[in-house]
């Protein structure tokens, strides 16, 4: 038995090691076939990435939502940069930006963005677009930085009630998340998930293969899964709030939310009647943050899920462009 015992360590030990070996070697092909597009600056010690394109005022800045980074806005950010100056970046260990491992409240995300962006020498007039999860991100950054945001953009936003208000899921969907997201944790790194092509499974598969391996690279990054473990960890007090989000004032907002019919998911025991009843309460969370600002409006995108930036890109281009264009005309 002993015998076998350590015959079955040693083959744990090669296995673990070609899987290190595999992961590593293919990752380093990634980072060379698909190079950062924009630029690295260091911000508190941690190498983080930004990519600025086009010119003009204001400054239009992208905060993506929970595990996204800026090459989820390949459909569209070229065509806002042809507006004016767009800017996308990555939080701590996704994309291009090194990992930190670590819990961060969106103070300290809307603050490390402000370092970033001051690093880069990013200056003048900005608007702050925030999808899902950086919806949030970009009230906090008004609430701690407004003096030069002249305008905000919400792409289907999380609101910082909405884990109280959502009717509960049944507690079999949280605990295989749980176990899906540790397990990737833990396989990642030695190649597994990257071999199986897991993560091709949460890549929207009517995306063209020149947006859709870009992404999967980053994807398959060994630190990935343990970003979005802490990404998820850190986020979840941020949507647990007693009090509504903050008044914006009169600042000027478009607000752009989801409108496909929802549908059940039976892998995940979500019923189509709990899936309605979410909808409409996501509407409601959604009519909220248009209220904020009395200078607001808002457009349904009826052919979207939540990725509208994917689903819908000419909607959001056409209107983010609008936008930006009364903003530079000083129009109300």
């Amino acid at each position: 038995m002993r015998k076998i015992f350590i015959n079955i360590v040693i083959v744990m030990i090669v296995l673990v090691g070609a899987g290190l070996f595999y992961q590593s070697t293919q990752q380093r092909k990634d980072v060379s076939k698909f190079p950062a597009p924009g630029k690295y600056y260091d911000v508190g010690g941690i190498s983080m990435h930004l990519d600025c394109r086009g010119n003009g005022s204001p400054v239009l800045i992208i905060e993506s939502g929970l595990g996204g980074g800026s090459s989820g806005w390949s459909l569209v950010h070229d065509a806002l940069a042809s507006e004016t100056r767009v800017c996308a970046y990555d939080r701590p260990g996704i994309d291009w930006s090194a990992p930190v491992h670590r819990f961060a409240d969106s103070t300290e995300v809307s603050n490390r963005l402000f370092k970033l962006l001051t690093v880069a020498g990013v200056e003048g007039p900005k608007i702050l677009l925030g999808m899902s999860a950086g919806g949030i991100y970009v009230r906090e950054y008004y609430k701690n930085h407004p003096g030069d945001i002249t305008g905000m953009v919400l792409i289907d936003s999380s609101h910082e009630q909405q884990a109280s208000r959502f009717p509960p899921r049944v507690m079999s969907t949280i605990s295989m998340y749980t176990i899906r997201i540790n397990a990737c944790r833990l396989f990642q790194p030695i190649g597994v998930v990257r071999g199986l092509g897991i993560m091709e499974w949460f890549i929207d598969p009517d995306l063209d293969e020149a947006t859709k391996q870009p992404l999967l690279a980053r994807l398959n990054q060994s630190h990935y899964c343990e970003s979005q473990y802490w990404e998820d960890q850190s986020f979840s007090g941020e949507v647990s709030d007693e009090l509504p989000p903050d008044s914006l004032g009169e600042l000027p907002l478009l607000v752009l939310s989801q409108g496909k019919e929802p549908k059940a998911y039976v892998g995940d025991d979500f019923t189509l009647e709990q899936a309605m009843a979410e909808a409409e309460i996501w509407d409601t969370l959604q009519d909220e943050l248009m209220n904020l600002s009395s200078k607001s409006r808002r457009v349904i995108a009826y052919e979207s899920g939540h990725v509208i930036q994917n689903d819908q890109p000419d909607l959001v281009i056409e209107e983010v462009q609008k936008f930006i264009r009364k903003l530079q005309s000083g129009v109300e």
